[in-house]
């Protein structure tokens, strides 16, 4: 018989009691966790790798495959078990960016901060031409427009002020957040990953019709403005899962794009160059780098802790704070459990997930595979041996704390395990939902799954998919306190004599109306 916990009168007694016991923890194991941590650490040179050397591992191209490959013999080199790749057909190609310039030649030369977006084609060669302005947010604009964008250059926008939109400094979280968060009394929306999913394919849907629109008028390029201010470039949507239906298309730093704009409705007849090579490979597999430390229970051995982030990046900067960052850490947390030599009693196992931007469809897969189908939630047996999976995707911020996802039974558990690390800035429970990554997977098949809570430093607006993205935003100081964090909790939660308390089994899915999580769009969340 399983040790579950299911949310039931049984389990309330059970975790009350625990509670009243007090959660074990081991303060020698942990001591040793920070002095390997703070005092020996290799995260940097991880880091290093996965972002200066196979960054930016964009899924579907040969820097994410030697990105996973090199994560995995690295795993191996440090002494994990049963390192392999998880591979899978993607529903995309492989988008592979060979090189590319956008240049203002008339009236004056500018290079310009531009950037082609991922599945889009290239631009057959060279094009010089003047841009045409237009504004196309929706199908309601179609008609003004049909029939007079062949073979143009389009600038999809008009003039913005930047006068709210100035980027804040970076920042950490405030007494005021967090003691909101701890305040939390429901866990709020979107509860799922289908209400997720829904939300994204409504958004989506929207934005393809757009792109499709320009695609069948032939236009020769498309120039969007970035999202972002300051100079930075943020890079992410396609908004279709195939490449035919895409026209070429860049993003521009908003202050260039203005610049463009201006001059268009100036009549000034800016002149511009453009071009992009992009390489499509059709067969592209996606890859998910799996290692373990057994456990050393006989009884308890075919039980799991999984911890883990994702590999696969976007292609404006070099992947780091997303998520580099999540990988080195967890990647750290197993050195660290193996260079102490410590022996949970659980299997604690690390998933670098691809496809995390391409609708979570790594960390998807790992779970249809292996635990349970997302949509019928037919369950397989090692859905009964899962105590919990612990993720690491909000930038290079410190931990402060863990979003509970409305687990209130493991509120007394978590409590104790942050305990030690109050002194680091991490003591923040709050039973909050958080979304937008792989744990969403786990917890669409009533696994226990938790993200943590971190200082946001400038995540938003400055390095989340931008190409500002790179090393030199890493904090080592932040990842070594979050690693020796995620080793603790991996340890200790492989320790226990029961698994983590779960949730109620969410209900199959009622409608397949929708594109399947199996079959994801490359929307660029």
């Amino acid at each position: 018989m399983k040790k579950h916990l299911w949310v039931s009168a049984l389990a309330c007694l059970l975790v009350v009691g625990a509670a009243e016991a007090g959660e074990p923890i081991d303060e020698q194991v942990i001591a040793s966790i920070k002095m390997e941590g703070f005092q020996n650490s290799e995260l940097m040179d991880t880091a290093f790798y996965l972002t200066e050397v196979h960054g930016p591992r964009l899924s579907g191209t040969p820097s994410l495959k030697a990105a996973a490959e090199w994560s995995r013999d690295r795993l191996a080199d440090w002494g994990l078990e049963n390192a392999h790749l998880e591979s899978w057909d993607l529903a995309v190609p492989g988008w592979n960016l060979k090189s590319y310039s956008a240049e203002l030649l008339e009236p004056r030369y500018l290079r310009l901060a531009a950037i082609p977006v991922a599945w889009t084609p290239g631009t057959a060669g060279v094009l010089e031409g003047v841009p045409v302005l237009v504004k196309v947010e929706k199908e309601e604009d179609f008609e003004e427009y049909r029939g007079k964008l062949q073979g143009a250059i389009v600038l999809n926008d008009a003039v913005k002020s930047l006068d709210a939109e100035k980027a804040a400094a970076a920042r950490r979280l405030s007494d005021d957040t967090l003691r909101a968060l701890v305040g939390a009394t429901v866990p709020g929306t979107p509860a799922d990953f289908w209400e997720e999913w829904d939300e994204w394919y409504e958004k989506f849907q929207e934005l393809a019709k757009v792109i499709r629109f320009f695609k069948e008028e032939g236009v020769a390029a498309l120039l969007v403005p970035s999202s972002r201010v300051n100079g930075v470039v943020r890079v992410s949507y396609s908004g279709l899962e195939n490449i035919d239906g895409n026209a070429a298309t860049f993003v521009v730093a908003r202050e260039s794009f203005n610049t463009l704009a201006r001059l268009v409705d100036s009549d000034f007849e800016p002149k511009l160059r453009l071009e992009s090579r992009v390489e499509i490979l059709e067969g592209a597999k996606g890859y998910n780098v799996i290692a373990e430390i057994p456990g050393s229970d006989p009884e308890l051995r075919d039980e799991l802790v999984i911890i883990g982030g994702h590999i696969d990046a976007w292609h404006a900067g070099s992947g780091a704070t997303d998520n580099a960052a999540g990988c080195a850490v967890a990647m750290e947390a197993m050195r660290i459990l193996v260079a102490i030599d410590a022996k949970p009693r659980r299997t604690i196992r690390v998933g670098l997930w691809d496809g995390e931007e391409l609708d979570y469809s790594g960390s998807v897969h790992h779970v249809a595979e292996h635990f349970a189908d997302l949509e019928s939630i037919e369950l397989k047996p090692a859905h009964s041996n899962l105590s919990a999976y612990f993720n690491y995707d909000s930038g290079t911020g410190r931990i402060r704390g863990i979003h509970l996802q409305g687990n209130e039974w493991v509120r007394p558990i978590f409590d104790a395990y942050l305990a030690p690390f109050h002194y680091l800035g991490a003591e923040t429970l709050t039973t909050e939902n958080t979304t937008g990554t792989d744990h969403m997977a786990f917890d669409a098949v009533g696994l226990p799954a938790f993200t943590f809570i971190q200082d946001p430093l400038d995540y938003t607006p400055r390095t989340h998919h931008t190409d500002q993205d790179v090393y030199d935003q890493l904090v080592e100081e932040d990842l070594q306190q979050s690693a020796v964090i995620m080793a603790s909790f991996a340890y200790h939660t492989a320790m226990r004599d029961e698994l983590l308390p779960r949730k109620k089994l969410p209900p199959p899915r009622e409608s397949e109306e929708q594109t399947s999580a199996a079959e994801p769009a490359a929307s660029g969340r």
